[in-house]
């Protein structure tokens, strides 16, 4: 295990960092901690988000407060791309950092990771692209580029050895971020400051990017006012995550029953009676809750059109993907309407069957990812692997 380095003296080494949305700020947060944990003092600098920056690492620019999702969003916000892009460019020239540690975010870091391999800075990928469901040209680029690839799904690294590229399996991220454990209801309500009559409770988690809730919000709040008609006592939980304002959730009026709680609110979402979720991480972490739920996502109408012809898997959202089958409907694009979300929302609520189908799936999903039970801290040690190969 690496020395304190704090204690030493050797110059101390730097790890620029990349992470562009929500879930990796979360997931880079551990992992810098985990760093810190091991050398107090690594120099961790460059982009990501409000949890990196608080556990230690020099945050340049939030790239979570607009992260972007699609074709058509990335090409109308290409020149802020293109700023952040050249400034890491010279971040890596000037400041000749050690090791290049790239979370998810895939467009831009596979790119980033290229201008690295050129500069002779070695690179880590931790959250490989999911390019087992979609785009796997990027397996070439993942080939040249990418020194060190850390996978936190399970089936991942078979597939990447199946494609000729070694990786290593740290575990999910989530296991040791969110906490799982069971807590009376009335007590977790009382705490929030929300009324035990109301019945149903659903989670609304209509994503974490402004784009998102631009698409998916008005989804959710029309449907409510739909199933409030059946259910007046019906009430609903909104996890805000930080960097969106209570402004980015509009068309509320006085006789909707929403809550807004500061997000991740993980103790509340485990007592709701069901979910309605955007595809991606969300679903993941409703499943370790084992609540109930119902996935959806909308992006624009180009971004739509293309995936329909790039995705190459039945199901989209992860927790299915993790099943092996259609264990939680998925509405996507034409399909996410009112109408279709009541529809399936109601049997969900109304059949225990259903509800239990949904639970025993979660159980086999938190076995199949249960250990090892710390990524964050199995990230670090290969991290540090390649800084003690540069010595």
């Amino acid at each position: 295990m690496p020395s304190d380095q704090s204690k030493s003296s050797k110059p101390s080494r730097k790890i620029m960092m990349v992470a562009g949305e929500v879930s990796g700020d979360m997931h880079a947060a551990q992992g810098i901690r985990a760093l810190l944990k091991k050398d107090r003092a690594l120099q961790i600098f460059g982009l990501g988000g409000p949890l990196m920056a608080q556990a230690g690492m020099d945050v340049r620019e939030d790239l979570t407060r607009q992260a972007l999702i699609g074709f058509w969003e990335v090409v109308k916000h290409y020149p802020l791309l293109k700023r952040r892009f050249d400034q890491c460019l010279a971040w890596m020239r000037d400041e000749k950092p050690d090791l290049l540690f790239l979370v998810d975010y895939p467009g831009f870091n596979l790119r980033l990771a290229r201008k690295a391999r050129e500069m002779g800075i070695p690179v880590c990928q931790y959250v490989a692209p999911q390019v087992w469901a979609w785009h796997e040209s990027r397996l070439d680029q993942i080939r040249q580029t990418i020194d060190k690839l850390l996978v936190i799904l399970p089936f991942e690294k078979e597939y990447f050895k199946s494609k000729g590229i070694e990786s290593v399996y740290v575990g999910h991220p989530l296991m040791e971020e969110m906490d799982l454990k069971a807590r009376p209801r009335t007590g977790v309500l009382k705490k929030h400051g929300i009324s035990p009559s109301h019945f149903p409770l659903i989670a609304a988690l209509p994503g974490s990017r402004k784009g998102e809730i631009e698409k998916i919000w008005p989804l959710f709040l029309e449907t409510s006012r739909l199933l409030r008609k059946q259910y007046p006592d019906a009430a609903f939980i909104v996890p805000k995550p930080t960097g969106l304002a209570y402004e980015d959730y509009s068309g509320l009026g006085p006789d909707d029953s929403f809550f807004f709680v500061e997000a991740p609110a993980y103790d509340l979402r485990k007592v709701c009676d069901l979910a309605w979720v955007k595809s991606g991480t969300g679903t993941l972490e409703t499943a370790l809750l084992q609540t109930p739920m119902l996935v959806v996502y909308k992006v624009a109408a180009l971004t739509g059109f293309l995936a329909k012809r790039l995705v190459k898997l039945k199901n989209v959202s992860l927790v299915n993907l993790l099943a092996g089958e259609t264990l939680v409907p998925e509405l996507l694009q034409e399909r996410a309407v009112p109408p279709s979300l009541l529809e399936e929302t109601l049997p969900l609520l109304e059949n225990q069957n259903k509800r239990k189908a949904q639970t025993k799936g979660f159980e086999k999903i938190i076995k199949s990812i249960g250990k090892p039970a710390s990524a964050s801290r199995g990230a670090a040690v290969e991290l540090f692997k390649m800084l003690e190969a540069r010595r």
